[in-house]
């Protein structure tokens, strides 16, 4: 059991669930890149590590990484590269479904943000059914050229956007964001207050159940600063404002999608969940598993995905394995280099020629497994392929098996 805070500069210093600042420890990675790849120069920005000192609260049971360094929330965020581009016929009808459900319960001809949307594809989809789309999204990546005829405004701000000041919603998106941010009660709390009263709150969020489920290692990157349980971010709702109107099961179960309508704050009580001891040994388990396969390998790897999961990868195994090409399929991303404690990567689109040499390809983009496994093959690929999904899905209904099969 250790004090998450000892007044340390750069560090998480308490519970943004319960305040306690005693916490014990359950998993720790010395040194994870920040960025899925190095960041183009001109974003005027080193590719940088961090640390990884995944907790849990010894009061609540709340995970989340103690070594997270606020300060640096600016190099990740307002300057980030971006990595939610679809480029996938299943990814695309993905977003259509996401507008779908949120614009069907929204105020007819509504004005939405998109708050923190990346690439901006959903604003785009959202655009097409509402009045007004404002896409608020820190990232030196984007321009607002890139969004003409589109319908969509992009504010290049952290949210509140300068430019929306007084600005109200009827629709409010914030996907795969809260989760990386330090302190959630005061962005909810403006979220709060530039949502009208009849409108809706679409918030989506990763689920540490899922992790405890699968024992999924790859899902505790630096980018992912807290991990909440279904009552743990109902319980930080409440005290925001926020009422569960629907709860979706993305993904299978690795994401939720929350549907909240603005309520009167009131005191998010929730169940205490004391940290399991015996996470500590499934993870180290998961660890060992993943090296002693890397190195049966014995050859060159390839992996496919420049993304959070293949930070985590990097991070864990800076010296189990030769890992000497990324494949990934967003245009964007080829010429660049994912990197690691073991040094650069090339990134590149996929083809034949890039697979010359290689022993074997680990799938780190594994919520896309099986399209992943199945365009390899077209591509004549007969080598084995892995992936570094872990829970009962992986070797089933065409995905590949994991890595970090005991």
């Amino acid at each position: 059991m250790t004090e998450a805070a000892k007044s340390s500069p750069g560090r998480i210093d308490r519970c943004v669930i319960c305040g306690a600042r005693v916490c014990e420890p359950l998993f720790v990675v010395e040194q994870v890149p920040i960025h899925p790849f190095c960041p183009p120069a001109a974003l005027g920005l080193k590719p940088g590590f961090g640390r990884l000192e995944i907790v849990a609260c010894s009061q609540c049971g709340h995970i989340y990484n103690a070594a997270f360094d606020p300060g640096r929330v600016e190099d990740l965020y307002a300057a980030t590269v971006l990595t939610n581009t679809p480029v996938s016929e299943s990814m695309l009808k993905g977003l259509e479904a996401t507008a779908d459900f949120v614009l069907a319960r929204a105020p007819p001809s509504p004005v939405v943000a998109d708050v923190g949307g990346g690439s901006g594809a959903l604003a785009i989809a959202l655009a097409r059914r509402a009045r007004e789309v404002h896409l608020v999204e820190p990232s030196r990546a984007l321009s607002a050229d890139q969004f003409a005829g589109t319908g969509v405004t992009l504010h290049p701000f952290m949210f509140p956007a300068p430019s929306l000041a007084g600005v109200m919603f009827d629709v409010i998106v914030s996907r795969q964001v809260i989760e990386h941010i330090p302190d959630p009660a005061p962005f909810l709390a403006e979220l709060r207050s530039h949502i009208k009263e009849n409108g809706v709150v679409y918030l989506e969020l990763p689920r540490a159940e899922y992790i405890r489920e699968a024992t999924s290692i790859v899902d505790f990157h630096y980018p992912h600063v807290h991990y909440y349980r279904g009552g743990a971010i109902e319980a930080v709702l409440a005290r925001a404002g926020f009422a569960v109107l629907e709860t979706l099961d993305i993904k299978d179960g690795h994401d939720a999608g929350l549907l909240l309508a603005p309520v009167a704050p009131k005191p998010g009580a929730m169940t205490a969940a004391h940290a399991d001891r015996s996470l500590v040994t499934a993870l180290c388990l998961r660890r060992a598993a993943g090296r002693k396969r890397l190195k049966e390998v014995g050859g060159a790897i390839a992996l496919y995905g420049a993304n959070a999961y293949s930070q985590a990868l990097l991070g864990l195994y800076p010296d189990a394995a030769r890992f000497t090409v990324m494949l990934d399929d967003t245009p964007m991303y080829e010429g660049q280099r994912a990197y690691g404690p073991g040094g650069d990567i090339p990134i590149g689109r996929p083809r034949r020629e890039l697979l010359e040499g290689i022993s074997a390809v680990v799938i780190t983009a594994y919520l896309h497994d099986a399209v992943i496994d199945a365009k390899l093959r077209e591509m004549d690929w007969r080598g084995p392929v892995l992936t570094v999904r872990s829970d009962a899905l992986a070797g089933e209904e065409g995905r590949p098996p994991s890595l970090f099969a005991a």
